[in-house]
């Protein structure tokens, strides 16, 4: 399978886009399990701030009003009582004793009791230069300290008798989910790539699996193309011998045994013959090209020669079809491919045959040698009718015929193109085609050239 391009290049698609949705498939995934553990980290983080804000709450809001009751709710908790706000700048940051020590680390924890016109009245945790205090309106709300640590806020109004009195703002610092976050995000990040190597192959091997049946059927039909064609060589040669024969035995002057009416049928009979054995020569032709049978048969082949080889031999035929054959050779030094002589020869005979019956009268089909460092280009240009955009993806299709009627008439059945296309590719090479329609079609061969 993997000496078969087509089979190669399939499987290596079919690979690719296994490895694709995957890949997507495992990537949606990720993200899906990332903002499901983010998403659970915050609600666990809010439940207990709301818990212990609550419980502060429950605690402050019954002597909010009251000074006296307040600072000693403040000594009993530990807390700084600020007088003026200037006060709770200087202060140093509290240590939050019992009953917050029973909750959480109280690092982490900071708590804030403001008056009724926003203003400190105690402080514990985090100090107001590093973390300013922020908005009590806003229940829930994530703040970011001058260092860059975010903390995750509650603020609960404190009222008496249906009065204002005053806000409790409790917050942590989420730093510790930050990291975990983080090391999640790496973890992910790391993962995939080695997934994505490992989908990655299981792919190029499943795809191996699943096209072993499709492979065993080609390899069958190819087998049975050439063994087909090899069989009808001998009965159609032996039609061939004998119509022959019969020309020779029963056609000489003055015999009254080949009557006009045998004597047409023969010369038909003669035709199709000649047609057949062409038809499978060339099918032979495709199913060792295809087997890559003729591999061992290369060796070095001057382009030079053959395109003005070439030339020479069709130039009766585009005279004949009133055809302007035109060779123009840019390389003053001669080319050289790896490959097999006879081969290479079907191709470019094959692309300009074309271009000469594609060609109305007093056109101009030209022939150009053109070369790169390490590649030879063989252009086949013509100004004839040209090849819709339509046909354009299956114009190298075995049995392909734009104008059926017009091969037909021509003799031909198809096949020519897909030759061409086939023995360039055993040649490592490649064909491009370029074409409008009533302004000419190009054909563009590229060949390796010999290293």
């Amino acid at each position: 399978m993997e000496r078969n391009e087509l089979f190669y290049v399939t499987r290596l698609r079919l690979a690719g886009w296994y490895a694709l949705v995957m890949g997507c498939i495992l990537g949606v995934s990720g993200l899906g399990i990332y903002q499901v553990v983010a998403h659970a980290y915050h609600e666990t983080i809010d439940e207990g701030l709301e818990s212990v804000t609550k419980a502060l709450h429950k605690s402050i809001e019954p002597v909010s009003g009251q000074p006296k009751q307040l600072k000693q709710l403040a000594k009993e908790l530990s807390l700084n009582v600020c007088l003026t706000q200037a006060n709770c700048l200087l202060s140093q940051t509290a240590k939050i004793q019992h009953p917050l020590t029973e909750v959480a680390d109280p690092v982490t924890y900071y708590l804030r009791l403001l008056d009724q016109s926003k203003r400190p009245l105690t402080i514990a945790g985090v100090q107001l230069e590093q973390l300013p205090i922020a908005s009590p309106e806003i229940h829930r709300q994530t703040l970011t300290d001058k260092s860059g640590i975010r903390y995750r806020q509650i603020s609960l109004t404190l009222r008496t008798q249906y009065q204002l009195t005053g806000y409790v703002q409790v917050g942590r610092s989420l730093k510790d989910l930050d990291q975990h976050l983080a090391a999640l995000r790496l973890a992910l990040l790391l993962g995939w790539p080695v997934t994505m190597i490992v989908i990655a192959i299981c792919s190029w091997y499943l795809a191996g699996l699943a096209m072993q049946p499709v492979y065993r059927s080609y390899q069958q039909m190819e087998q049975f193309t050439a063994d087909a064609a090899h069989e009808f060589r001998t009965p159609l040669a032996a039609m061939h011998s004998t119509i022959d024969a019969a020309f020779r035995l029963y056609g000489q002057s003055g015999s009254e045994l080949l009557t006009e009416p045998v004597n047409r049928t023969l010369q038909v009979l003669k035709r199709q013959t000649a047609r057949l054995s062409k038809l499978v020569g060339d099918l032979l032709l495709l199913a060792r090209l295809d087997q890559q049978q003729l591999a061992g048969e290369y060796q070095p082949c001057c382009l030079n020669d053959l395109i003005s080889d070439l030339v020479e031999e069709l130039a009766f035929l585009a005279t004949e079809a009133q055809v302007k054959l035109i060779q123009q050779v840019q390389s003053p030094k001669k080319l050289y491919v790896l490959g097999n002589e006879e081969q290479l020869y079907r191709l470019i005979s094959n692309l300009m045959i074309n271009a000469i019956q594609a060609t109305p009268s007093e056109g101009q089909v030209t022939v150009a040698l053109e070369h790169s460092e390490r590649c030879a280009f063989i252009i086949v240009q013509d100004t004839g009718i040209g090849i819709a955009p339509e046909h354009h993806s299956q114009i190298f299709n075995r049995f392909y015929r734009i104008n059926k009627d017009r091969s037909r008439a021509s003799g031909g059945s198809g096949l020519g193109l897909a030759i061409a296309s086939a023995i360039a590719r055993t040649h490592k090479g490649s064909i491009q085609l370029y074409s409008q329609i009533n302004k000419g079609s190009t054909f563009t061969v590229k060949l390796p050239l010999q290293q």
